[in-house]
């Protein structure tokens, strides 16, 4: 098990007495549980939703994650004064390996006495739902934030949901899937949309064109997604080379950057720049890697596009959407809920290269379109994805699960293999 211990939440206090800590989480410890403690679209929420429990709750957070090395997530623990640790759990390991990580990873929850357990994604979802019967906790809050992309086998998210008392989704389509897959009880599942949120850019427009050697007149659109093998970039390479060929006709230039997590346990990522150099792309994609500054990157482009065969909510599309990009994408539910009626037209089936194609070319050659669906999408951000709005829409949830008085079911002893 890997602990560092930060200072406890100091940083994270903002002291100005505007207005007073909430009395229903003051002093109570709320630990965040993730696979591994790098950084994406989950992550960031939680980082979110961390900072106003600290804040305007005067809650205690830290982050816990379940297997692999220190990551982005953990660096940013460090620099923010949130608690971190891994506690590893071989899942995929034999039976008696599993067992004993569950019995390791109940053990040390009791030890460090949550008042509230909030795992995120699949893994983490179905470990803290099977053994926070016996950590002490007060509650335990399953969020969904895909659409099952990631499964554990129904038996054990069958014993998880059971034992599991509330459910947050970021989408209407993750709800549905708690519900008529995993038969998760509707009456304890919420919807709560993701909040967003950017900072202003470390550099300009010229600055970010200058760096990449991009001319101004160039038409530069981007994808925000880490390199996995769930997001379909193969699609988007195939329909950009037809966008590259077409707007050369027309006397006009264009790049694709793709900005993410390179993940070197995913061979993916070596895929999919085979692809682009089998199709002949060549400077017209850019792999960006991770940036620190996607504010500065998003207002250096002209178009946000997103290809994928699953979403639940994502950030890659939501943050486009508040720098007021229009966006270019796959007609799959979580891209459609996120981007709303006026966008829909521009969202083309899932795996057809052609028609995301169309939908790019349409909008690479009408500014104004652009510009009318850019302002729109910054608008419906500020109106229901806000980081304001996530939050409290969370601690709504929380007090109502709290008020319901969530009966435990507290064995005597944690140390049974047949209690998993």
């Amino acid at each position: 098990m890997i602990t560092k211990r930060a200072s406890v939440n100091d940083n994270l206090r903002s002291g100005d007495g505007e207005s007073g800590p909430s009395s229903l989480l003051a002093g109570k410890k709320i630990i965040f549980v993730f696979t591994v403690l790098e950084l994406g679209g989950a992550e960031r929420q939680a980082l979110l939703l961390a900072k106003y429990l600290v804040e305007q709750c005067d809650a205690n957070v830290e982050f816990w994650g379940l297997e692999g090395t220190p990551g982005r997530l953990a660096e940013i623990c460090e620099e923010r004064g949130i608690p971190w640790r891994i506690v590893y759990l071989p899942w995929w390991e034999n039976r008696g390996a599993r067992v004993k990580g569950l019995l390791r990873l109940a053990q040390t929850l009791r030890e460090a006495r949550p008042y509230i357990i909030a795992p995120y994604l699949i893994t983490p979802n179905v470990a803290c739902g099977l053994v926070w019967p016996w950590t002490g906790a007060r509650l335990c809050i399953w969020n969904q934030r895909d659409n099952g992309i990631a499964r554990l086998g129904p038996r054990f998210e069958q014993w998880a949901v059971q034992r599991t008392p509330w459910f947050i989704a970021n989408s209407k389509h993750g709800a549905n899937f708690l519900t008529d897959t995993l038969n998760a009880p509707a009456s304890r599942v919420r919807v709560v949309h993701n909040g967003i949120t950017l900072g202003p850019p470390q550099s300009d427009r010229p600055t970010w064109r200058e760096q990449l050697g991009i001319d101004e007149d160039c038409f530069a659109t981007c994808m925000i997604a880490n390199l996995t093998r769930y997001k379909d970039h193969a699609t988007l390479l195939k329909a950009w080379r037809r966008v590259v060929d077409q707007l050369a006709e027309k006397g006009r230039t264009a790049v694709l950057l793709l900005a993410g997590r390179l993940d070197s346990s995913d061979s993916t990522q070596h895929e999919t720049k085979a692809m682009a150099y089998d199709l002949g792309l060549g400077s017209t994609v850019r792999f960006l890697g991770p940036t620190n500054d996607i504010s500065g990157l998003l207002n250096m482009c002209d178009l946000g596009v997103f290809s994928s065969r699953s979403e639940s909510s994502p950030n890659g599309v939501l943050e486009c959407m508040a720098a007021g990009l229009a966006i270019a994408g796959t007609d799959e539910s979580g891209i459609r809920d996120a981007v709303g009626t006026d966008g829909r037209f521009f969202l083309a089936p899932a795996g057809e290269a052609e028609p995301l194609a169309d939908r790019i070319l349409q909008l690479a050659t009408n500014l104004e379109l652009r510009t009318q669906l850019g302002t729109a999408n910054r608008i419906r951000i500020e109106r229901e994805f806000s980081p304001q709005g996530m939050s409290e829409q969370t601690i709504d949830v929380i007090r109502e699960a709290l008020n319901g008085r969530i009966a435990q079911r507290q064995p005597a002893s944690i140390h049974s293999e047949n209690a998993f």
